[in-house]
């Protein structure tokens, strides 16, 4: 790649941080954290967990939201999830009732025929009186589609034609509030608040209503670190909907940040008994611990956790991050084995093994279990992903041709996966074809994607390796310091890297990451993910992400 071009891209990225939010250690489930930041929307929604917002980079407490155009799978998979129950559950009853006219309209959109979507739901709006607006229901569906700009276009024409109805200003809070806007996003859910308390055409779509508002007026409290107006606001969630997990999570924090970790976790346990696959209670506490910095309090809480619920998946792997994050790499190993051990053909304990593996330096037991993955799930992009960076350190061409392949692969079955595109653009510098390199970085300029602190790390090196020393050790700079205490695998190398250029190792404030889940029925939001991501109740209607949930 020439200087001219890899400057230009270096610029383009603006060395890593404009438009790229770094979302850290995506090859994990990360368990919660305390405040939402200023790249995550709140959503709150009964037990939603739909589509992502388009455009958006941090979970919603309306459900997980994940950036546009992630790859062929990850789009298929938004539009599998446009269902009947999805796109109206929230709005109306369907024990007793049938929705034909949505079902069709639900078909004609997923075979590019908007204006038979948009006849066939005006026809159900007529004929079921309850459903919400025909402009909003197309807005949802291209959240589900994650095109966020014409479902924008559909909730200004939601605006102009039904302005009474609160939804729309509720998405439109949730991607002021996940792009950052936090003070629009507020005025928004204050806007919505009034238009909510006037709202009686329909008791249900009301009742969420009111749990999006309080949940997207606390985030934005909690966005402020205003945690005293926060856990006002959150109680009288608890009130409205005793049985919301999120719920309960997202009060704990606020008692925790109050100086109450006793009534913290009696809420984290709370949320559990409510949905036994939420995060154990002491791994919420230790999070929370590891964020503030009291090492002592998180290895107490996470060693309770393991003690008392090893056997669970995700117990284990939280607790196995921790050690990692820690630099306990031979007790972290150990965790993973006996995660192997107890679910042998488990991904999640397959990739944890060989993440841990290659952190040890031990390439082979890495490549063993990332291949085990790879046999039980041809198509896991990360195996593949970090298979091929692993093959492509080897001293033997053999093994550095089977990284070409495999990173090749991955870019073409995923070309707007920004990590597959960084992950082949390496392994090319690596065997000195800049050129081909400079085109997949372009494409990851082009996305404006989440990076995770890993491909960052990569870009770095890939600077580094053009002789752009500056740009590397700036990049350097940023992404350890966005990465915070999450989950870094190239975290070492990183700091070394920097310390050879001269720069200097940024003190981490704390994981950057979004809120505990706060789930409540909610409609999708059109921008980034609603603040306080939502975690949903068994047999919870799935919506796309919102504010205030």
């Amino acid at each position: 790649m020439s200087f001219f071009r890899s400057h230009r891209i270096a610029a383009g990225l603006g060395v890593l941080g404009a438009g790229l939010a770094l979302s850290c250690g995506a090859l994990f489930a990360q368990a919660p954290r305390a405040a939402a930041p200023a790249g995550a929307a709140p959503a709150a929604g009964p037990g939603s967990t739909g589509p992502a917002a388009p455009g958006t980079d941090a979970s919603a407490p309306g459900g997980a939201a994940t950036a546009p155009n992630a790859g062929a799978a990850g789009a298929e998979k938004q539009q599998d999830s446009l269902t009947v129950e999805n796109l109206i559950g929230d709005a109306v009853s369907l024990s007793n009732q049938e929705y034909p006219e949505v079902d069709k309209a639900i078909q004609r959109f997923r075979n590019g025929d908007l204006t038979g979507a948009r006849d066939y739901l005006t026809m159900a709006k007529q004929k079921y009186p309850k459903l919400p607006p025909v402009d909003l229901l197309l807005a949802k569906m291209f959240v589900f589609l994650r095109d966020g700009d014409r479902a924008r276009q559909q909730l200004e024409l939601t605006v102009k034609n039904n302005p009474t109805d609160p939804e729309a200003y509720l998405l439109l809070a949730d991607l002021a509030f996940a792009e950052g806007r936090t003070t629009e996003a507020d005025a928004l859910f204050q806007k919505a608040r009034g238009y909510v308390e006037k709202f009686n055409d329909n008791a249900k779509r009301q009742q969420n209503f009111n749990i999006r508002t309080l949940a997207g007026l606390a985030a934005v409290n909690e966005r402020r670190e205003q945690w005293a107006e926060a856990n006002a606001l959150l109680s009288q969630w608890v009130k409205i909907d005793p049985d919301s997990d999120a719920a309960h999570t997202r009060l704990g924090v606020t008692l925790y940040h109050l100086g109450k970790p006793d009534q913290a976790l009696a809420e984290f346990k709370k949320a559990r008994d409510l949905k036994p696959t939420a995060p154990h209670p002491q791994v919420v506490l230790g999070s929370l611990y590891a964020q503030d910095k009291k090492i002592a309090e998180a290895q107490k809480a996470f060693e309770t956790a393991y003690r008392e619920d090893g056997k669970n998946e995700a117990t284990a792997r939280a607790y196995a991050q921790w050690l990692i994050q820690q630099d306990q790499l031979d007790k972290a190993q150990q965790v993973a084995a006996a995660m192997r051990k107890s679910q042998p053909n488990s991904i999640a304990a397959l990739m944890l093994d060989g993440v841990i593996a290659k952190m040890r330096n031990q390439p082979e037991a890495a490549e063993e279990a990332l291949t085990k993955v790879l046999n039980l799930d041809v198509t896991n992009a990360d195996a593949t992903n970090l298979l091929a960076l692993i093959l492509a350190d080897s001293s033997n061409p053999a093994q550095q041709e089977k990284a070409l392949s495999y990173a090749k692969m991955n870019a073409q079955r995923f070309p707007n996966n920004p990590q597959a595109n960084v992950a082949y653009a390496w392994v090319l510098t690596k065997l000195n074809r800049g050129s081909e390199a400079g085109d997949y970085l372009q494409r990851v300029l082009q996305q404006r994607n989440n990076l995770t602190a890993d491909s960052a790390y990569l870009i770095a090196r890939i600077f580094l390796h053009n002789n752009q020393k500056e740009q590397a050790k700036l990049a350097l700079e940023q992404v350890l310091q966005q990465a915070g205490n999450g989950m870094f695998m190239f975290r070492k190398d990183a700091e070394k890297t920097l310390k050879e250029l001269g720069g200097t190792v940024p003190q981490p404030g704390g994981p950057a990451a979004a809120a505990p889940a706060a789930a409540s029925s909610a409609a999708p939001a059109t921008g980034r993910a609603t603040a306080g991501g939502t975690q949903s109740r068994a047999g919870a209607t799935q919506t796309p992400p919102v504010a205030g949930q």
